[in-house]
């Protein structure tokens, strides 16, 4: 009887052990998956995530010390021009210039898929609406035309309203 009790017990360690190695080989596979790129990030939030969820996950402000969460919005240029809201949209395209800056990557290719990710932004919001779209095209001729020569998307905005002679009063 003794003797069968002993094996017993010694069947538990070794599947103790194996739970133990499964466990540990877990966690580091978990660890493994845990590291982030910056610019993997920024780029699901730029281009993958919908405009909606970008500003979700801006309200929450995730890796604050490697992310760029810093806008101006259209400040100087209206949130709502005509009435249509593109206050959102200018907010997702501050974070792609800011950050592919600070990333070393704002190439000319660079800067067009985000201005062109701006633009779908913007008739996403314009639901459809020829207006709101003309206005939205305004805004994506002022960024083509200013954006790589401004900070940001109002002051680009701003820039093309001045060398079309008409002057803008900030918002």
């Amino acid at each position: 009887m003794s003797s069968r009790r002993n094996r017993r017990s010694s069947a538990p360690p070794a599947l103790l052990i194996a739970l133990c190695a499964a466990l540990l080989s877990g966690t580091t596979a978990q660890a493994a998956t845990d590291s982030w790129d910056p610019r993997q990030v920024t780029d699901q939030y730029l281009f993958e995530v919908s405009l909606e969820e970008f500003v979700q996950i801006r309200e929450a402000r995730p890796h604050p010390n490697e992310l760029d969460w810093s806008s101006d919005a259209c400040s100087y240029s209206p949130d709502e021009p005509l009435g249509y809201e593109f206050t959102e949209s200018c907010l997702r395209h501050d974070f792609g210039y800011r950050n592919y800056e600070n990333q070393g990557r704002f190439t000319e290719d660079n800067r067009l898929s985000i201005d062109d990710n701006f633009r779908a932004d913007m008739y996403s919001a314009c639901a459809g609406d020829t207006a709101c779209e003309r206005a939205a095209d305004v805004y994506y001729f002022a960024v083509r035309q200013f954006g790589a020569s401004s900070d940001n998307t109002a002051e680009a905005v701003d820039r093309a309203l001045s060398a079309s002679g008409k002057e803008h009063a900030p918002s």
